[in-house]
């Protein structure tokens, strides 16, 4: 009995020729399935796809009850909708394969969107910022690196100092980062003793150690996330003029004139000048101490207006008194106005919702900022203690009544700065709506200091407690004079890798390194490739050789790359290029050979030597400029590379991708320029199959048909150290060495040898025994040999190109080496003493 039920995904309606099979018990339900396979499901009203069965749609409100039968034919067919929709479902509904096809046919804007986030690199983006769907930086080696932030900054009032909170990703992989080698800005976080706490996560570990890991939102609508601006909490002024006031206030027909008196330093005098009144339209004020009493009473403020708020005179239960006309003129009066049975309540500040849309929270912090400090100033200058009340009240999206948390008080007698954090738990998690007012009366008198601000509303969402693959830092800053204007975004570290080693042919314990060898390897095992897909032989091989030479790649990836692009540049530093053997992917060296690999001459060629030589140009380079990354100042140099004759006017500008140390970066620059100046010369050549024996970089011998070179040929005989060959008017030169090198039956290179005339006239000796056995029986092909002088009897070459063309037949390039090249692989930079400065014309 089949207990499987076939079900089909088509992800494009218009094109059923694009199919996904699946399976699903006989018995199951399609809610059941989709809850099962597909992460990403979830019940709607207007599902993004239709399913069928037996080509009738079953309707989502069945989704749950019907059971797949044995015999039944079921289809899912995402249905044409907005095109972010399309995607997501596509991507949401298709279980394997076709997910990546229809994912990759998305058109290709994810560059154009991508921020690139901060980048050591680039001065003007140098700092700790967001990448929001950007690239997670890797470092190399040792390298410096800013931190991008995780959650953003977050600032809090402990014991009225302001502390900073940062939760940072310093890179992709484990990292060894000392304490004197954090900074911010230039300036060890060591100089800050008890003004910073920094801890170290290592990837997967638990963060939740450190305050810092908490995720918050700092609303937008309450102050910025600097916390440096916010809302003024006003309460409502209950007194105002009188003798000792700063209003002065004039009475003419129904408009209550107010004037605002301020004492003015320079000139020695107070100012006057007109203003609203303080108080809200609607309010009854209470007039009292006008000359003679002839304005005192009670009166309903109508509107406000600096040059003149119109007034309504009512009585003690503030009903109209419909006998008041008008006030007797008065300019100037000595009159106090109060609010009649006020208390000092200011109006709610928002409601502002806490979070953004779709996200919920349960713990909320408020800051509250007392620029002036608090206190009030008795008559001998002593400052006296003052208090003020904020009240501050919250309700769930969409609810109607408000809840009210207990009122927070402040109480001192200072004029130093004061700050608060508030934090509020609620009681389940909601989307809050919040509002802030002022419980405490305002006032006007100067010598009473009680501005308050509210200057941040912010709101915990969901925080991550690990890092899966991320070393991350968690940092608590106090905000000092000498931390507020760098702390927040200029927070650096260097840090070094951590990788395990691949030598003496096993891997070591993970442990710092700047190796290029381990970095190698783990590009390609990150890429998902096993031990047996990297040439480990090799990379043991080169290993001590770089380390032996200080060779080190120290860099940070920030930007989006491929595998092969970031092996090329790891591999750059240490004169090295990636290639691919076999289905091994291998690091080859160019580095100084004498032993040749395999040999090629016109008895293995298809055709004829092709000899290309580049000739120089007059508008070539003559140097290299090489760009670097300086270990001290952490920004780029740059080093002028020349030969003898080259004046470094046009030189060719390259940049030393992972190269921190000035010396290097030389080698590297007089390693290019000694290539473009001695390796000019190109062979182009074909072989039937002798050439797939080699691969990319080797050191062959190449046969040329310039007279007076080599001369070519077949062994045809061989006794002892008597080697006779095809050719019996070989070419001898009085008073030079001549030798013999011949091809193996695998195509590698036996020799050269020295030798001598034999007895007969294509008879030769060699100086040493045939390291292998030549066979002449016909049964394969015989010796090919190549004999000349030996300072040029054969072209050494490395092999850059082998191309089959055709089941029998192979194309090869390769480039004439010239052991100049090699010639300031070790030599350091030369020392500068000055600097010139070119001429500027006009």
């Amino acid at each position: 009995m089949n207990t499987w039920v076939d079900i089909k995904v088509y992800p494009n309606k218009l094109d059923l020729s694009l199919m996904e099979p699946c399976k699903c018990m006989v018995g199951s339900t399609l809610h059941e399935w989709l809850t099962e396979n597909v992460p990403a499901y979830y019940e709607s009203e207007e599902p993004l796809f239709t399913a069928l069965i037996n080509k009738q749609i079953l309707l989502p409100a069945n989704w749950k009850t019907y059971q797949f039968k044995a015999s039944d034919d079921v289809s899912i067919i995402v249905e044409p909708k907005e095109p972010a929709t399309i995607a997501y479902a596509v991507i949401a509904v298709i279980a394997v394969g076709y997910a990546v096809y229809t994912a990759n046919q998305i058109p290709d804007n994810y560059n154009s969107t991508t921020p690139d986030g901060s980048s050591i690199y680039d001065v003007n983006t140098q700092g700790n910022k967001p990448r929001l769907m950007g690239i997670i930086p890797e470092g190399a080696g040792r390298h410096k690196i800013y931190p991008d932030y995780l959650t953003m900054p977050r600032r809090e009032y402990i014991d009225n100092e302001q502390w900073l909170y940062l939760m940072l990703s310093v890179g992709v992989g484990r990292y060894e980062i000392l304490s004197n080698e954090m900074f911010i800005g230039n300036t060890p976080t060591t100089s800050y003793a008890g003004d910073i706490d920094i801890q170290v996560f290592e990837p997967g570990e638990n963060v939740t150690g450190h305050e810092a890991f908490r995720n918050v939102y700092t609303s937008s609508e309450v102050g910025s996330t600097s916390g440096s601006t916010g809302i003024e909490l006003k309460g409502r002024v209950t007194s105002t003029g009188g003798d000792n006031g700063s209003y002065e206030y004039s009475f003419a027909g129904d408009e209550l004139i107010v004037h605002y008196v301020e004492w003015d330093a320079e000139l020695g005098r107070p100012l006057r000048f007109k203003s609203v009144p303080p108080f809200s339209v609607g309010e009854v004020l209470s007039i009292t101490g006008s000359l003679y009493g002839q304005n005192d009473g009670y009166f309903e403020l109508l509107n406000k207006d600096s040059d003149g708020s119109q007034v309504n005179k009512v009585d003690g239960q503030s009903q109209d008194d419909p006998t008041w006309t008008s006030f007797v003129t008065e300019s100037t009066s000595n009159a106090t106005v109060i609010v009649e049975d006020g208390g000092g309540d200011g109006q709610f500040n928002g409601p502002f919702f806490a979070c953004p849309a779709g996200e919920v929270t349960d713990k909320l912090w408020f800051d509250f900022r007392l620029p002036q400090g608090l206190g009030e100033l008795d008559d001998d200058g002593n400052f006296l203690s003052r208090t003020v009340t904020v009240q501050i009240e919250y309700r769930a999206e969409g609810a109607q009544d408000w809840t009210a948390v207990d009122d927070e008080v402040f109480t001192n007698s200072t004029n130093d700065e004061l700050g608060r954090t508030v934090p509020v738990t609620l009681p389940s998690k909601i989307r809050p709506e919040v509002r802030v007012k002022r419980a405490t009366a305002a006032t006007d008198d100067t010598r009473i200091y009680d501005d308050i601000f509210w200057t941040a509303l912010k709101a915990e969402l969901n925080s991550a407690t690990t890092y899966d693959g991320l070393t991350t830092i968690a940092i608590k800053i106090r905000g000092t004079n000498a931390l507020a204007g760098t702390a927040e975004n200029k927070f650096n570290v260097i840090g070094t890798r951590i990788l395990p080693v691949y030598e003496n042919g096993a891997w070591s314990a993970p442990r710092p390194t700047t190796d290029i060898a381990p970095f190698f390897a783990h590009v390609l095992k990150s890429a998902g490739h096993s031990d047996d897909k990297i040439g480990l032989e090799a990379l043991n091989t080169l290993h001590p050789i770089w380390h032996n030479r200080a060779d080190e790649f120290n860099a940070v990836f920030d930007s989006e790359s491929t595998v092969f692009e970031v092996l090329k540049r790891v591999l750059a530093v240490g004169f090295a290029e990636p290639t691919i053997d076999y289905g091994k992917i291998t690091p080859v060296r160019d580095q100084k050979r004498t032993i040749y690999r395999h040999m090629y001459q016109p008895d293995n060629y298809v055709g004829m030597l092709k000899r290309s030589i580049k000739l120089m140009d007059d508008d070539e380079p003559d140097g290299i400029e090489v760009e670097y990354f300086d270990p001290v100042t952490w920004k780029s140099e740059t080093i002028l590379c020349l030969l003898p004759g080259d004046e470094g006017a046009n030189p060719e500008k390259i940049r030393a991708f992972g190269i921190t140390n000035r010396d290097k970066a030389y080698q590297f620059g007089m390693r290019k320029r000694r290539i473009r100046r001695y390796r000019r010369t190109r062979f182009d050549f074909k072989t039937e199959m002798d050439a797939l024996n080699s691969k990319y970089l080797d050191y062959c011998a190449v046969a040329d048909d310039i007279p007076g070179y080599e001369q070519t040929g077949t062994v045809i005989g061989h006794v002892g150290r008597s080697i006779y060959l095809d050719n019996p008017e070989l070419q001898w030169q009085t008073g030079q060495t001549h030798v013999l090198a011949l091809r193996k039956p695998d195509g590698t290179l036996s020799g050269p040898y020295n030798v001598s005339p034999g007895s007969a006239s294509n008879e030769v000796i060699i100086d040493a025994n045939l390291d292998f056995t030549p066979v002449l029986d016909g049964s394969i092909e015989p010796p090919l040999y190549m004999f000349g002088i030996s300072t040029r009897w054969c072209n050494g070459v490395l092999i850059k190109d082998i191309k089959p063309s055709s089941t029998d037949q192979v194309s090869v390039t390769a480039e004439l080496d010239d052991e100049r090249v090699y010639l300031n692989d070790d030599s350091p930079a030369p020392i500068t003493t000055s600097i010139t400065i070119p001429d500027i014309y006009f």
